[in-house]
Parts: C-alpha cells; structure tokens; sequence
C-alpha cells in the first residue's frame, strides 16, 4: 500500500499546473490594477507598464513549461492507478501551459489603463 502522503503530492501535482495559471492571474491582473490605479501608467505612454506585465507573463508561462517538461520526464510507475494519475497530470500540464500562454493575450490586444 503507498503512503498516504505520496498520494496527497500525487494529487497536488495533478493541480499544480492550474495553481500556476491561477498565479500568473492574480500576479497580471494585480499588478495591472494597482499599476492603474496608483497612476504608475498613464495612456499615454503605456509601454513600461505592458512590459513589465509581459516579462511576468513569459516568467509564469516558461514556469509552466518547466512543470510540463519536468512532468514527462518522470518515470513510469507500476501501477494502473499511478500511471493514470502520471497521465493526468502531464495532461493538465499541458492544458495549464496553453492556459497561462492564453492569458497574456490582452496584453497584444486592449489597451493599457484605457
């Protein structure tokens, strides 16, 4: 029988790829907010605030990334419930790089602070 707590990190890897597109989230949309807000960008020259708003972007999706490359390169397990959840788990993986690359996508396309 495995260990309880090998099961739990099993599981929390089954998520960690969504917990870092939630992350990504909160990092634009906070910094973006509170970047408006206190008047650090203005409408006029928009670019320092989109950058920085991209280079955190690039940072979450590449860490993502690593997850999904580190996630395939672990070994195979034994059993069919392990190699199901090693399944899962590159699965959302991947799903959670596409979605953290998604999320930039208003950086190209709205304005900054309109």
């Amino acid at each position: 029988m495995i260990p309880p707590a090998r099961n739990f990190w099993r599981l929390v890897l089954l998520v960690a790829a969504f917990m870092i597109w939630s992350l990504a989230f909160i990092a634009l949309y906070g910094v973006h907010g509170v970047a408006c807000a206190a008047g650090w960008a203005s409408a006029q020259d928009p670019w320092p605030l989109r950058l920085t708003l991209i280079g955190v972007w690039v940072v979450m999706t590449a860490g993502a990334g690593v997850f999904a490359v580190w996630t395939m390169k672990r070994p195979a397990e034994d059993r069919p419930a392990q190699r199901f959840l090693r399944s899962a788990t590159l699965a959302t993986a991947v799903i959670g790089v596409v979605a953290t690359a998604w999320l930039g996508a208003p950086l190209f396309l709205v304005r900054i602070c309109a």
